[in-house]
This record gives structure tokens, sequence and C-alpha cells, in this order.
């Protein structure tokens, strides 16, 4: 009858219609839930310096990694068709700019340093702490979302510390040198607030971790120190070449099943050891990175350059010594001399040390690798003795960070020019020889690793690389190092790059492999 096919249809129309009214529900109600986990799980950033151009490099590549990262978990979430991201996911970064003049900010917007969302925020790392401590509570408030004026109880707090977003500060706000005190890292611990920072300067960076390590630690608070491409990348170079070497060393002299089932009881005390470290680092002109990189090496060129030989720290002048160093395929071979750089101490200091990432006191300088030094060179080439001849000036007037910025700040037309002329590249190698130590002191086996890694552009590189080292250290603010393993991969404490486990060294490298036309890391 018309009336029953009527009523039929009209009650398929309807189901049809419950259905898509459902599924819409359903998918609007996972979009909230999506967004308002990654509200709740942003991860606010505070680029301290970040108008200059390493640090506005930083900035970029921090925003890039983490819409990334962003993408690819929601790809996976609709791969899974699973309704809501998990507890511990790295969420969007919010990236906010620290410096002393906005005008500066607002020059690198207009010129794309930094991308157009980023806010300002007034600060001075070098002017009055308590001043400093003020500006970050508010900015750490502000993220948190309350005011740390209302009065909360601790179980309140501790309830809403997991769901509320997190900050880290990355301090690229150099040149270091001159600076005694690590006054922005202090600052951040007594907020509870992860940091990470480029330092170049060994005085201040050992001051750093001597001093604030324990603080670190019982806040709960991961930071590292001394990031970036070099030094950083590089102490993560020297690492990993210093484990494929001692694993080939062990596996082609020190068996020690085959020796005891020989009734060979020498190798069961046979070990491998790390010798010597040599690093080299080569960049065309400034690397594109602008006049700080200028002042910074004029600044070098006063400073002492820290060498380990023989087990024992040994200062050389600076700019001597010159080697002819092969950078691999693109790069060749380049003059390198000697130039101050944490890397070096900190790798002799600290690879060796017996618990490395979770040790009890981070200092455990028994096992001191005898020989390590660092060489640096440029181009064009008649920088390099330009260089050489600056030493020639009185070291209170190199070693003075105003007249040295000045300086180099009156010489960016030149700088740009000839950085136009030879390009931006930037390569490292890092040389690591090992041998076999017998129960009677008796060495042999002796070997060298070498790894290489070049970029076409310093600028782009250093700020990857300590984007690379920041996001690390974010993903273990979320209890979380990797899909697979739930363990944070950067401990609470102060740590340099060499002391971070083989879980964060393969992170880090893997983002750095990014755009590099030489990655050679000795395997």
């Amino acid at each position: 009858r018309p009336s029953d096919r009527h009523h039929s249809t009209m009650k398929i129309l309807f189901q049809e219609c419950y259905c898509k009214t459902t599924a819409l529900i359903i998918a609007l109600s996972t979009v909230i839930i999506i967004n308002s986990n990654n509200a709740a799980h942003a991860l606010n950033v505070l680029v301290v310096g970040g108008s200059g151009r390493v640090g506005g490099s930083t900035v970029r590549w921090i925003k890039t990694l983490s819409d990334r990262q962003q993408e690819q978990h929601h790809h996976q979430q609709q791969q899974q068709k699973q309704s809501q991201i998990e507890l511990d996911t790295l969420g969007p970064a919010i990236i906010t700019v620290g410096g002393r003049r906005r005008e500066s900010y607002e020059a690198a917007l207009r010129n794309n340093v930094i991308p157009p969302e980023v806010e300002f925020l007034s600060l001075d790392v070098d002017g009055d702490e308590i001043l400093l401590k003020k500006t970050l509570q508010q900015w750490q408030s502000s993220c948190n979302g309350y005011d740390d004026e209302n009065r909360q109880s601790q179980q309140q707090q501790r309830q809403q510390q997991h769901n509320k977003p997190k900050c880290l500060v990355v301090h690229t706000g150099g040149p270091f040198q001159g600076r005694t005190k690590p006054t922005l890292l202090s600052t951040c611990l007594s907020l509870s607030i992860p940091y990470v920072d480029v330092c170049d300067e060994w005085e201040l960076a050992e001051t750093s971790k001597s001093k604030l390590h324990s603080m670190a630690r019982e806040k709960n608070v991961p930071c590292i120190i001394s990031c970036g491409i070099w030094p950083g990348v590089s102490a993560l170079m020297a690492k990993e070449g210093a484990e494929s070497l001692a694993s080939k060393l062990r596996s082609s002299y020190c068996n020690d099943e085959e020796g005891t089932a020989a009734g060979d009881e020498s190798t069961k005390e046979t070990k491998a050891e790390i010798e010597s470290i040599d690093y080299s680092f080569f960049t065309a002109g400034t690397g594109n990175a602008g006049p700080t990189i200028v002042s910074a090496t004029f600044l070098l060129l006063a400073t002492p350059v820290i060498t380990f030989l023989n087990g024992r720290r040994a200062d050389k002048e600076p700019w001597t010594e010159m080697k002819q160093i092969d950078f691999g395929k693109g790069v060749g071979d380049r003059l390198v001399w000697l130039l101050d750089n944490p890397d070096v101490p900190s790798t002799a200091l600290y690879l060796n040390c017996r618990h490395q990432h979770n040790d009890d006191d981070g200092d455990d300088t028994a096992n001191v690798v005898p020989n390590v030094s660092s060489r640096f060179g440029t181009a064009p080439l008649v920088w390099n003795y330009l260089f050489g001849g600056m030493k020639v000036l009185p070291r209170s007037l190199l070693y003075n960070r105003n007249a040295m910025q000045a300086f180099a700040l009156f010489s960016e037309p030149i700088i740009r020019l000839v950085d136009r002329l030879v390009g931006a590249t930037n390569a490292m190698r890092v040389d690591v020889t090992g041998c076999v130590v017998r129960r009677d002191g008796t060495k042999e086996g002796r070997e060298t690793v070498t790894l290489r890694v070049a970029h076409d552009d310093l600028e782009m590189c250093v700020g990857l690389a300590t984007a690379a080292f920041a996001l690390e250290v974010a993903r273990s603010m979320y209890g979380s190092g990797s899909e697979d393993d739930a363990t944070p991969t950067v401990l609470p404490g102060v740590f340099f790059p060499v002391e971070l486990g083989k879980r964060a060294r393969e992170n880090i490298l893997e983002v750095v492999k990014e755009d590099a036309f030489v990655y050679e890391l000795g395997k």
C-alpha cells in the first residue's frame, strides 16, 4: 500500500540521518579530545637569544620538528583509529623569543628569521637576577594557565602537574666568553624549568656542572649544557666512535670465552682502551651565522686552549700547531689550528665515567681519556692568517666582549660579502684511536676510527642540532624517550652531551643527519 511504502521510506531516511549524525558527533568529539589533549600537553619553549642567527635557526627547527612530530602522530592515530592522544605524547611547540631589545625581535620577524606566530619576552640574562627570576616566573605562570599568587594545595598542584603545559628554556644568547656565573640555568632550576644551552666556554660550563648538578637532580629537572653542532653533536660523534672502536677491539682481541676454553687466563683481563680523540672543524666564512660567531672567535683567540696530554690537562697557545685534515667529499683537505673547545675537557673527563648517564654524583673521572685536542679552520685561507695576526693585540682587548662584538658588527658588510663568495659549509671530523691493553700492561692492536659529518650551512645545522637536543629533553619531560620505551632518555641533572645514553645519542644523531652531504659515523 502507498502508506506502507511511505512509512518504510521515512524509516530508512530516519536511520540514515541517525547514523550520519552519530558519526558526526563521534568525529567532533574526537577532534575536541585531541585538541584539548594537545593544549594540555603543549610544549612552551623560551629561546633566549632567539632573534639572532643561531637562535633564530633554533626557533625555526624546533617548530619544524615539532610540527613534523604532530603530523606523524596524527597519522598514526588515524591508522590505529584511536580516539585519544596518549597521556605522555609530546605536544605542539609554543615558542617565545627572549632578549633585551624588542627591536631585534621585530627585525627578526621582518627578515623571516623567526616565524610570525612567535612572541617576545623582554629579559636580560646578564642583568638583575631578581628581575630575571620574576620574569621567568611570570612566563611560566602564563604557560601553565594560572597565577602563582593564587595559592593551591600541594595535592592540587601534584594533580595538575602532569596535565599542565610543559616549559623549557633554550639559551642561545652568546657569546658566552667572559661570563662567570650560570645565572639563567640556576634561575631555571629554582623554578624547576628544564634547560638547554649552547655554551662554548669551559669554565662557565664546568661551573654549571659542578655547582648545579645536584640541585637539578633534587628538583627532578633534566638539563644539557654545551650542546649544538660543535660543541655538542661533535661530542656525540666521539662517544659513538669510542663505543664502536671498543667493540671492534674487544671482538678482535678480547674473546674471553675462547681464551677460557683454551686455558688461556690472559684474555680475561684484556680490555680496550681509548688513547686519543682529535676534533677537527672547518667552517666557510661565518657559516651564515653572522657577527656573533666572529666575535666569539676573537674571544677564543684570547683564551688558552685546553688540551689533554698523557692524561693531564695542558693549556696551549691558541691558533698554533697547524695540521692539514681531510674532511671528506665536497670539502677536501683544509688547514686547522688549535682553538679552545669545551668538548675537549668534557670528553676527556666524562667519556669513560663508569656509570655514565646514571651516575650518582655526576663526576667520576678515574678513567681520563689521555690525549684530546681540538682544531679549527675557515675559508678564505687569508682569514686564518688574519686570526693568527690578531693575537698580537692585547689579550685584555681581545677578551672584551663588548669591544669584539662592536668590531664584528662594524665588519658585518665585509663578513656578508665573504660569506656569499665562499659559502657557509660546516664540516666536522673526529678521530678516535684506541688499543688493547693486556693484563701485564702491554698494548697491541692500535686502530683509529674516523667519523665525519658535513652540512652546507652552519646556521642551519647548528639550529637543527640545538633543536634536536632541546626536543630530546622535552620528550623526557613527558616521561617518554621513544614509543617502545617509556624510560626518559635524559635524566634529571646537568649533563654534557658526551654523558648522554645510547638512545638519546642515536635520536639526536638521526635528526642531525638531515641535509648532511657527508655522514660517516665510522661503522
